[in-house]
Order: structure tokens, then sequence, then C-alpha cells
């Protein structure tokens, strides 16, 4: 394996393989799983069952815990296979299975956590404690399985518990025991772990060289004491800072985390709590609460960075207007000031934007940026479908069946002492699935240091609209394409009853024809449904026609008497609809649609919690670039034909 951790099959239904064939988030290794990757990308699995096969001697704790709640909390049945090793952490998430098998000549480790520490007596004592902290934290998911009491004697002896498949079975750590697979060796042991004599050739037949082994293991630990002495005058500086001696338990507790990781964590920490230094107008700070300005200043900035770049922002922040002549570095200054840095004087464009990169606000300040950007975009893109579709949101990504129901039974006489008899709704259905469409925007550094607003705003601005003629695409679509249904028929059909048999152009007559097809359709039950029409829908090339024909004053023209011109009032209640994807397949022909209240027509499906253009974003380490994904989730289909009716025109 040339991957930390692979997924097969994601994205579809049915079973997902993850193999785990690495260290557990080692920030000195290429070849290590870490949390956030991994999280991510179990999130946008949609599997019914994950297959997990792990091959790993564990690492960071924290990340390991990560793994094991995100695995916990799939939706899907897990299934754990350990082909090799489940070392350390990587034992316990194993425990995220729903059912648990080991290769026979397989290997499980449990210990208690175990870390580097540098300093004085008191650094060491609170190293042991939170070291304990993991223990406590780890027992749950040992105990389950294992026992209470067994548990926490395993998580405080100070010992390493190998336990081959048969032994894992009998502790009940394991549900079945497999065949022995070669992949068992492929793994050299790491050299912080003793293996036992009896147990090691079934992993490593060779044993390491224990010359070298010494030599890996002080390496190890020569990395882990330089960081430590890099960092131990910072915490001593900083002793008595809130929160401050916190981050050096953390830090401490955790040989993965780097020095400039460590650096990041106690500036945010320094930055909690900060009053403001000359960022808003002075009304706008008596407003704020403990630590709410940083917040504000966020919402500020963003609506300032769209109108400037020439966007309209609705109910704007009110600092809005102090913040629209600062460029977007001078912007990601003023936030690392809110984290308390004061070592940014002198410092190059690229180091400003390489230490405001390294805290939340600022990431977070253009992930802003770009998805009000994309949600205005989609928003304001003119989307005549929106207005006689329905719109509704389904679970998940499985085919859906949508019933069309027919009219209600009739009722039926009940002779004196008679029994009411049972009457059923005849329905028709029709399927459809949702599908993802997406694009990924990349921000770059120099666009940052540049100021170039187009590339947080317009870009995005640009993909909110598209998303949104995506949907009118597919739903115009619809109409042009006249797809067969369910019963095998075009969507607009003689045997549907919604074709006119014969061409025409607009007209009242010809408008009278179609609401009379469309009063007269029927149900499955054979009962009238009465359908009022509710929308006109034309190319652009009958709009101009269409709005004459609306208007008041054309009754009065062609009609005489009073009471035939209240009989047409109907043509004067008609909506009318306009795009021009109708001209590319007629523009000569028009089309009506009932109000969705009444019938069912087209249906426009967004996934669950997300109706409109979603966004995720990331900060990119290795060139301060910030990248935001642009998703849309959604299906259209036609779900009954008796509230359409469409007239090819002359």
């Amino acid at each position: 394996m040339n991957k930390p951790f692979e997924i097969r099959g994601a994205g579809q239904r049915g079973t997902t393989e993850i193999l785990i064939y690495g260290d557990i988030g080692d920030s000195w290794s290429d070849e290590s799983v870490q949390a956030a990757d991994f999280v991510r990308d179990l999130q946008q699995i949609q599997a019914d069952v994950l297959n997990v096969r792990i091959n790993s001697y564990g690492g960071a704790v924290s990340d390991g815990i990560a793994i094991y709640n995100a695995l916990r909390r799939h939706p899907a049945k897990v299934n754990v296979e350990i082909d090799g090793v489940a070392v350390s952490i990587a034992s316990l998430i194993a425990m995220a299975g729903d059912t648990i098998s080991m290769a026979e000549n397989a290997l499980m480790m449990i210990h208690a956590p175990w870390g580097a520490a540098a300093g004085n007596s008191k650094d060491m004592r609170e190293m042991a404690a939170m070291l304990d902290k993991f223990a406590d934290a780890m027992t749950s998911a040992y105990a389950g399985r294992l026992g209470t009491d067994t548990t926490k004697q395993w998580l405080s002896d100070g010992e390493d518990h190998w336990l081959t498949a048969s032994e894992a079975f009998e502790h009940g750590l394991v549900d079945e025991i497999g065949a022995a697979l070669d992949i068992a060796a492929s793994l050299p042991p790491k050299q912080r772990f003793t293996i036992p004599e009896a147990i090691m050739p079934k992993t490593d037949p060779t044993k390491s060289d224990p010359n070298l082994a010494k030599q890996a293991e002080g390496a190890v630990l020569a990395r882990i004491q330089a960081r430590n002495n890099e960092l131990m005058p910072i915490f001593n500086t900083l002793a008595g800072k809130p929160g401050i001696a916190e981050v050096k338990e953390r830090v401490l507790a955790d040989p993965t985390v780097t020095a400039d990781q460590a650096r990041a964590m106690m500036l945010d920490e320094l930055g909690k709590g900060v009053e403001p230094i000359n960022q808003v107008a002075p009304q706008s700070q008596a407003a704020w609460g403990d630590n709410a300005h940083q917040r504000d200043f966020k919402d500020a900035a963003v609506d300032a960075m769209l109108q400037r770049a020439g966007i309209t922002v609705d109910n704007p922040h009110p600092a809005a207007a102090d913040l629209r002549g600062r460029s977007v570095l001078n912007i990601a200054e003023t936030m690392i000031g809110h984290r308390g840095s004061t070592f940014l004087g002198g410092a190059s464009p690229s180091e400003i934007v390489q230490a405001a990169m390294s805290t939340s606000d600022f990431p977070e300040l253009l992930s802003g940026v770009a998805n009000k950007s994309l949600m205005l975009g989609y928003e304001r893109e003119p989307a005549s479908h929106r207005i006689w579709t329905r719109e509704t949101e389904v679970a998940d990504f499985k085919p859906n069946k949508r019933i069309a129901l027919s009219e209600a039974p009739g009722l039926l006489e009940i002779p004196e002492h008679g029994t009411y008899k049972e009457g059923h709704l005849s329905d028709r259905a029709e399927s459809y699935q949702l599908k993802t469409y997406g694009r990924i925007m990349k921000l770059t550094r120099q666009a940052i240091i540049n100021d170039d607003l187009g590339g947080f705003t317009r870009i995005p601005l640009a993909f909110g609209a598209s998303a949104a003629r995506l949907e009118a695409d597919k739903v115009y679509g619809l109409l042009t394409s006249n797809p067969n249904m369910s019963d095998n028929h075009p969507l607009f059909s003689v045997e549907h009853s919604n074709l006119a048999g014969t061409g025409a152009p607009l007209s009242v007559p010809t408008l009278s024809a179609a609401r009379k097809a469309m009063r007269n359709q029927k149900g499955p039950n054979d009962g009238y449904l009465n359908i009022i029409p509710r929308y006109l829908i034309v190319p652009t090339a009958m709009e101009s026609e269409a709005m004459v024909l609306l208007a008041n004053e054309h009754f009065e023209r062609v009609v005489d008497g009073d009471a035939l011109r209240s009989g047409l009032a109907w043509v004067k209640q008609l909506e009318l609809v306009v795009d021009p994807r109708l001209d590319a397949d007629s523009t000569d022909a028009w089309y009506l649609a009932g109000s969705t209240s009444q019938v069912d027509t087209v249906e426009l499906a967004h996934l669950d919690g997300w109706r409109n253009v979603f966004t995720e974003d990331q900060h990119n380490f290795k060139d301060d670039s910030y990248e935001v994904k642009a998703r849309l989730d959604f299906a259209c289909q036609a779900i009954d034909w008796v509230g359409l009716f469409k007239n090819p025109g002359q």
C-alpha cells in the first residue's frame, strides 16, 4: 500500500470499503491517516455498509478517538476486519465496528496512552494528568466488549497487552476469526513497541535489527525533545495567561503536534476576549458582548468586500461602511490583531497571509465571502421555473417513488342499518433519483495579496447563478423533451388528453379549448378532476403577444357585453411565465399548468436540509490557498400529466 487510507466505492449505495493501512495522525509521516481528512471523506459516503480494514501500529490518540467517533456516528453498518495488526489507538478504532473479525495470524495490542514531556516535575505531573484523561476517554470504547474492570486495568497498568486472534476472541474483542492473510506481515513493527517473542514470527519472521530499532526510537524521541525545547520558553513566558496551561497539556500529551501548530493554538487562546483596535465605528462597539466583536467584524468585513466588488447586499452590517476602504490584506492583518498577535510589525504581505491563515477567523471570513456570493448568485438569478413547480426535499440518493394521488372514491348511499364500504385512492407513481453537481473554486495567496476581489466575489457569484440555471435547464428540458411517463406514453400526448390535436396560435379561443381539456381530465378512478389553469408558460418570442392577451383592455375590445367579459376573468388571472429555454425548441409552442396546491405537475427535489446550493471549504496549508466547493444535490421529474397542457402553436 502507498496510501495511508483508501476509500473504495465512495458516493455509492451498497457497500464501501475503507482501508486504514498506516500510522494514525503522525504529522512527521506522509504515510499517515489524518483525522481531519478521514472524517471529511467519511461524511461523503452514502453506503449502507462500511467494511473497514485495519493494518496499523496506531499513532496519535486524539486523531484515533476522532476517527472512532466518526465511524460510530455514521448511519451505515460498520464491519471491521483486522488484516494485520491493530495496535495501540488502532485497536480502539477497531472497536467502532458493529461486527469485528480478525485474521488468524493478525495481532491486536491495547495499552495505556503514552506521550513525551520535557520540563520540571510540574510539567511531568501535568503530562501524567493529561494521559489519565485520555485513558478515561478511551475506556468506554473498549469496555462494551472487554468489560469495565479489565479495560481500566489495561489502560492504567503500563503494560502492552498483545493478543492473538484467538485470545482477542476469548476476551470478546472480536466476533469471528478469519483465514490467515499474507498482509499480516506487510508492515514492519514500530520500534517503540516490543512484540512478545512467542508471537513475533507471525508478524515479522525476519525480526528487525536491534541496533536499527534503537536508532529509530532515538530519532523519534529526539524530534519530540527538540519540539519541546523550542516550545517550553514560550509556554513559560505566557504562564498565567488564560487557556495557555490547557494548550500546554494538549501539546505535551500529543507528540504529533508540531511547533507551528502549537503556536497557532496559543494564538487562538490569546485572542479570546481581546477588545477591537479601531476596527469599526464606536456605535457598533457599544453593542458588542464578550468576544462578539470578532464575529461582528467578520460579518461586517464580508458585506464590505461584497459592496466594494459592486455587489448589492440587502441589509448590510452597520459597520460595513467603515471597512469598505480596506484591502483584503489589511483586513487579514486586523484579524490577526484580534487574536492578540504583536509580532507582525514590518512583516511582508506573504508573512501576513501565512499568519492569518493559521487562525480560524480569516479562513472563516474568506468562506463567508464566497458562500454569501454564491447564495446571492443562486437566489438572484432569474428562475421562472420556481414560480410554477413544486419544491420538496428527499432524505437520500435512493430512487424515490412519487405518488400522484387521484380523486377520492365516490360516496355511496348507506341504507338504514347498512354498513359503510371501504374505498381506496387509486394512484400513479413516477420515480426519480437525486444527482450531485458541483465545482471547486481556488482562492490563492496571490489573490489575497493583490486584493483581487473578483476571486472572492464574482467567481462564486457566477457559480451560484449557474446552479440556478442548471435547475431551470432540467425543468424546462422536461417540457421540451416530452419524456415517457410510467405508463409508457409521452408526457404530452393524445393518450393523456393534454396535447392539442392541431397547433394553433395563442388566443382566447385556443386558451379556452386548453382550459376545457384540463377541466375534463379524469383521475385513475375515472372521476373528473376539474383542474383550473393557473400559469401560462411561453417562450420569449411570444412574451409581448401573451402580455397583450392577458391585459384587461383586450377583453373590452373583442368581447361585447359585460356578462361575457366577466366570464373571461380567468384569462386575466393567469400568471405569465416566460423563459428563453423554450425558444430553442419552438418559438410557437405554449403551455398551461395548474397550481401545485391543486394538482401535481413538475417536482424539483433537493437533498433534505440542503434546499439551496451548498458549500464546503478548506485551507491548503502547503500553498496558503483557500478552496471552496459548491455542491447542488437535486432532481426534477414530471409527477402527473393532468395538470399540464401543451399547444404546439402554428
